[in-house]
């Protein structure tokens, strides 16, 4: 009998633990899928073309129209347009500023939080000089 009862107990409690683990995935599981990127937001890779201990220069993949680069802290940073378009950034603070580039155009954008989202017909190019 108290093997019994003990058995019952030991079953108890790894039902418990188990249960408390794969509440503990589950959460994780929704807790990722809530940061993950929108279906419109394009997390970038870029193709490092350069880098030393003071700049890295990056050319991101292209942004089709509609298409939006994810949102978040980058460095000073010159931006280079390789083909024409017109783009959108986005701050942290919910400010916009468009801009039309043209090929061979540069602009230096100051550290901070943001988003670029083509807001044109064609899709836009760059290279990025990331200051270290």
């Amino acid at each position: 009998m108290k093997k019994l009862a003990l058995m019952a107990v030991v079953a108890i409690l790894m039902f418990a633990f188990t249960t408390k683990a794969v509440m503990a995935q589950e959460k994780a599981k929704a807790e990722k899928e809530k940061t993950a990127p929108s279906k419109e937001t394009k997390a970038q890779a870029a193709n490092v073309l350069f880098e030393n201990e003071r700049v890295r220069v990056v050319q991101p993949q292209p942004l089709k129209p509609g298409e939006k680069n994810e949102m978040k802290m980058r460095s000073d940073r010159v931006n280079v347009a390789i083909k024409a378009g017109k783009v959108r950034v986005h701050y942290s603070d919910g400010k916009k500023e468009d801009f039309d580039l043209k090929p061979g155009s540069a602009r230096f954008l100051k550290a901070g939080t943001t988003q670029t989202e083509n807001i044109g017909k064609t899709e836009t190019q760059s290279v990025v000089i990331n200051l270290k």
